[in-house]
């Protein structure tokens, strides 16, 4: 920089050496007159002449020598002015630019600001080419306010790239110095001129100013406004302000958008856009949850077992349809507690029935008794329906309890034979010991004893032989057992 200021200096003092007169020679010179007098004067006198002459001649020759010597100086410093010239042309005042400019009908560039700032070291050429772009865009600038941007290491190509966007989409109020202003604070203005020109397209009411704001803040504006369009576009609007509140809270603005409008085109009732936005930020799958509410669910239960007043046992399984409240599903019970809740309905259902059977004829309207309980009060889930899809007749609790019953009275009466036996076994030993019965007399017992218990035995088997034959017998009359 401190070389360039020095040629600069130089090539104007050598401009002031070339307009300087060349010197002119002094001596007098005799003309033909003179000469030709000579033969007319004295000897003397034409001696004196003839050596005047001869030093003038002498004179005459010392002086062409300078003279010569003034001519090479000269053309040396022709040169040096060329070279000096084509320098500060090309490098301190770009004429061949500077021409094309003014072609082009740029104004607002006068030589000294353009010399000023080459001495500054902005790139004047670079300049001047962008002023060209921007003048055949219809936007004029300001020499000086392009090179001081410039000095203060604004990225000049981007600024004009952004009021010549602005310009060809008939945006107003952008100016030169807001895009310098914006740019220094460190706004992607390629960004943001892209979320502008999606607004401006849309038809969304925005400018430079929010945007940049918004962008300074740590909102991606393209994300914002294209989100902002898609609700538009769908034919439901939503404020800018609540998708930027959703994005700085760390929400997924698309999905929360999807599911808004999934939401509305399915027309339920009673839910903003921050109901949604709160389903987002709860950590559920938005879409998947609204989907929920607008397609509703249905699921089966494992089975459920409740135990008739008759004492029998009925296996249940239905199906419950259900669909999601969206104000609800924060905080509020979900499907596992709604089903546990219909379990609990319809055990309670079965135990409250007389009989087994009337479950059987009409279990839908056990599943109506069920569904009439709301269930689903304060939970995230509405209960739509309950259907009964299967049941089975499970164990005669009551049947059970009577055989448990007759096994404990046998064993009762057993234990009390055995007491008894072995009381009628004391009372031998002591009739013995007293010699009040014989040792024949007590193996005619024991054989009394033992034919009585033939005959038991030969009875029983003639009942079991019985029941056989009456069980083969209703083997071979179905009609019979159907009916």
């Amino acid at each position: 920089m401190r070389l360039k200021k020095i040629l600069y200096i130089l090539s104007l003092f050598l401009v002031v050496f070339l307009t300087l007169p060349a010197c002119n020679n002094n001596q007098p010179d005799m003309d033909l007159d003179q000469l030709a007098a000579l033969d007319t004067l004295p000897y003397a006198q034409a001696q004196q002449i003839q050596a005047y002459n001869t030093a003038a001649q002498t004179t005459q020759s010392s002086d062409n020598v300078g003279l010569y010597l003034k001519y090479i100086i000269i053309v040396v410093l022709l040169i040096a002015g060329l070279g000096v010239g084509i320098y500060f042309f090309n490098k301190v005042f770009p004429l061949g630019i500077y021409i094309k400019a003014r072609i082009a009908g740029v104004k607002k560039i006068p030589p000294h600001q353009i010399i000023s700032l080459s001495w500054k070291g902005v790139p004047v050429e670079k300049v001047l080419e962008l002023m060209i772009r921007s003048h055949s865009a219809g936007v004029d600038l300001s020499l000086m306010e392009m090179g001081d941007a410039y000095l203060a290491e604004v990225d000049l190509e981007k600024v004009v790239e952004a009021i010549i966007e602005a310009k060809n989409a008939n945006i107003e109020k952008i100016t030169f110095d807001k895009l310098v202003k914006y740019h220094l604070a460190k706004v992607d203005l390629e960004h943001v001129m892209d979320a502008l020109l999606m607004a401006k397209n849309a038809g969304i009411e925005t400018n430079i100013d929010e945007l940049s704001s918004l962008y300074l803040a740590g909102v991606d504006v393209v994300r914002v406004i294209k989100a902002k369009i898609a609700a538009k576009n769908s034919g439901y609007e939503v404020d800018l302000n609540d998708i930027v509140e959703h994005f700085l809270a760390g929400g997924n603005i698309e999905k929360t958008i999807e599911a808004y409008v999934a939401a509305k085109k399915a027309d339920l009732k009673d839910f903003d856009f921050q109901d949604i936005a709160n389903i987002d930020l709860a950590g559920y799958d938005v879409v998947e949850t609204v989907n929920k509410a607008i397609i509703p669910t249905i699921v089966e239960t494992d089975g459920v077992r409740g135990i008739a007043r008759d004492g029998v046992e009925l296996i249940m399984k239905v199906k419950v349809t259900l669909r999601a409240k969206i104000k609800n599903i924060i905080g509020a019970p979900e499907e596992s507690t709604i089903l546990a809740r219909v379990n609990e309905g319809l055990a309670t259902e079965i135990g409250l029935a007389r009989s087994h059977y009337d479950i059987l004829r009409s279990p839908y309207e056990l599943a109506d008794r069920v569904e009439q309980k709301k269930l689903d009060k304060d939970s995230a889930f509405e209960i739509l329906s309950i259907d009964v899809s299967d049941i089975k007749v499970g164990k005669d609790v009551h049947a059970e309890l009577e055989v448990e019953r007759a096994k404990a009275e046998a064993e009762r009466a057993k234990a009390e034979l055995i007491k008894a036996e072995e009381k009628v076994k004391k009372a031998m030993a002591a009739a013995f010991l007293d010699g009040k019965i014989t040792v024949e007399e007590y193996y005619k017992l024991q054989n009394i004893e033992a034919d009585t218990e033939m005959r038991r035995n030969l009875s029983k088997v003639d009942d079991d032989q019985e029941n056989d034959k009456m069980t083969d017998i209703e083997s071979d009359n179905p009609e019979d057992d159907a009916q």
